[in-house]
């Protein structure tokens, strides 16, 4: 769109914007309306004019050395409401002002900064009335603590300072400003609390407010009750071939990948092929490698290769040049270690004086000596795992962070392994790191954290009687409320969640760990314990619900606090069973993790020491 066109769509939006607010202000004066009026205009204009380009435009890894228009590459996938019901992407707008309030959820590279960026575009582009204003959550770590109201206030009173918070207050009123929060999983976690219940609390003062958040899938947003969470489906074969089509790539090679992707490889490599960043991975590496790895790590490994081998996506092969001009082993271990240390202190956003710190930690503990600024051009400008954010940078992709963390953590020598793995493994439960290092090395995880671990979990469960109380001791020791979850109009269904920090170092944040990582065999485990809950149990369940659980949900962390017939509905309605698998499940695996490892030390003694002989 030409910057013309774009101020005159821009101009008409901001009139439709504004005229329900003027109409419905009469009462407060000729003045202040006039003022009200020019206050609005001149905010919204200005604010539309300048992040209109900002969010329209993103640099890639295939798109380094400018940024490009999104429209240019991105194909927005399909969404899932509730369990089957598939939403088309051209009709989220349409679903999203009936609904008012979503969270869109994707795991790691599915795209849904990228989704909240096109659907800030189309509001301009194809103007509804409603003003977007787009807040990036994870700069909220690195200010001081903020209300969301006053941190949206700031934004805009930043371009027009006579812009009022109130002026603000009132267009949320009339469900005239969507508030687009991206990120909700980079919000640190100690901080996640607080801006949940703020979001809760925006969603109940203001009746027509429009909120569209993204994340990483999280547990708690079952329990908002006015919000609507939407999946982000993975890319079909159609949508796959449509993105790689869209790219601009060495044609020869693009062509090459095309045609095997719409033959055999979308089929083979699935869990690749599906996800928008992996399978731009993949176009990365395929020009150099004839078979792509099935492990991920192997697959990160090999795209770091090629981005740190290849400089323009034009140019087949082409050399990039290296200011810092470390070896490759010497460039992954100082990268690693700046990772790993911001990785543990939860830093996704960097100012110039903290990337500096950071990185002059990271030369320290690597023991590889290197210029700062030059090791620095090289992460933005040769590998662009990093890239310019405004006055700060950023990560091109958290996923890079999270890889580079683990390959550390797998590589140190370190005799507080232990500590720093389950220090890592409860940051942030919803990334990758851990699921990574059981990738590239399942052995190492698995006797250094998660047999110890498992260990504490079966012992501080061991001294629990088999008794009714018993059960609810167990429920206690996982959870700290029950809830009352409402998955659509018509049906509520009681389920047991974490309320509090959902990343603190738990036994119930350890257990979705563990089902991370053997997914498979515990879910068969589990299915084979499953039963069906009876009549009666679901007429129990209901009185609890209607009796015993307050809309803040029941504290369930002192049983000595629950009344006598509120435990014995809790013990008849079921829900004690599902958490007594799961510590069933845990000394399962403990047995078979503790027997497996016996073996293959034993083996390996007789292979390399002859001690059958």
């Amino acid at each position: 769109m030409s910057e013309i066109a774009l101020n005159k769509v821009i101009i008409e939006l901001v009139k439709q914007f504004s005229k329900p607010i003027i109409k419905g202000a009469k009462s407060i004066g000729k003045d202040a309306l006039d003022k009200l009026s020019v206050n609005l205009n001149t905010c919204f204009t200005k604010y539309l004019e300048r992040n209109y380009d900002r969010y329209s435009k993103t640099k890639t890894l295939l798109y380094r050395e400018a940024p490009v228009n999104i429209k240019d590459f991105y194909v927005r996938t399909d969404l899932l409401i509730a369990k089957d019901d598939v939403l088309k992407e051209s009709d989220f707008i349409e679903s999203f002002e009936k609904n008012q309030r979503v969270v869109v959820t994707g795991t790691a590279g599915s795209g849904k900064s990228t989704f909240c960026k096109s659907i800030f575009i189309d509001l301009i582009d194809n103007p509804i009335g409603v003003i977007p204003i787009f807040i990036e959550l994870r700069h909220l770590n690195t200010k001081k603590p903020e209300k969301l109201l006053d941190y949206a206030h700031s934004i805009l009173a930043e371009i027009e300072p006579s812009f009022s918070k109130r002026q603000l207050e009132y267009s949320l009123k009339l469900g005239k400003i969507m508030l687009i929060f991206d990120g909700f999983d980079e919000i640190n976690s100690e901080l996640r609390d607080t801006y949940e219940e703020e979001i809760i609390n925006l969603s109940g003062v203001y009746h027509n407010i429009l909120i569209l958040i993204s994340s990483r899938p999280d547990t708690r947003f079952s329990s908002w009750e006015e919000f609507f969470c939407y999946e982000v489906l993975p890319l079909d074969k159609e949508k796959a071939v449509t993105l790689i089509g869209k790219l601009e790539y060495d044609r020869q090679v693009k062509r090459q990948f095309l045609e095997a992707l719409e033959n055999k490889l979308y089929y083979q490599h699935k869990s690749f092929a599906r996800n928008p960043l992996l399978l731009t991975m993949m176009l990365l590496t395929y020009e150099q490698i004839a078979e792509i790895p099935n492990k991920i790590h192997l697959f990160y490994e090999q795209a770091f290769l090629t981005l740190f081998n290849k400089h323009d996506s034009l140019k087949s092969l082409y050399k990039r040049k290296s200011f810092s001009g470390l070896p490759l082993d010497d460039f992954k271990k100082l990268l690693s270690s700046f990772c790993i240390l911001s990785y543990s202190d939860r830093k996704y956003f960097f100012t110039e004086d903290e990337i500096n710190q950071y990185l002059k930690s990271a030369i320290h503990i690597a023991g590889i000596e290197t210029n700062l600024k030059h090791f620095l051009t090289d992460i933005l400008d040769s590998v662009c795992i990093m890239q310019r954010d405004g006055l700060g940078y950023t990560f091109t992709h958290r996923s890079f962070q999270e890889y580079f963390t683990a390959l550390y953590l797998v590589g140190m020598a370190n005799q507080n392994r232990y500590k720093i793995y389950n220090k890592i493994a409860f940051l942030n439960n919803i990334d990758d790191v851990i699921p990574m290092i059981f990738d590239i090395n399942s052995d190492l995880l698995e006797q250094e954290w998660v047999i110890p671990r498992l260990e504490e979990l079966i012992l501080d469960f061991a001294t629990i009687p088999s008794t009714n109380d018993g059960k609810i001791i167990i429920l206690s020791k996982m959870y700290d409320y029950l809830i009352v979850r409402q998955w659509d109009d018509s049906k509520k269904e009681v389920g047991v969640a974490i309320r509090g920090d959902v990343n603190r170092d738990s036994h119930i944040n350890f257990i979705v760990i563990l089902h991370r990582l053997y997914h498979g065999e515990m879910n068969n485990y589990i299915e084979k314990r499953n039963y069906k809950a009876t009549t009666e149990q679901r007429k129990i369940e209901n009185e609890l619900i209607q009796l015993d659980i307050p809309e803040s949900g029941l504290n369930i962390r002192n049983i000595s606090t629950l009344r006598e017939e509120t435990k014995s509905r809790i013990i008849g309605s079921g829900i004690c069973e599902s958490t007594i698998t799961y510590v069933d499940y845990a000394r399962f695996k403990l047995d078979q993790l503790k027997e497996k490892h016996k073996e293959k030390q034993f083996d390996l003694s007789n292979l390399l020491l002859n001690e059958h002989l």
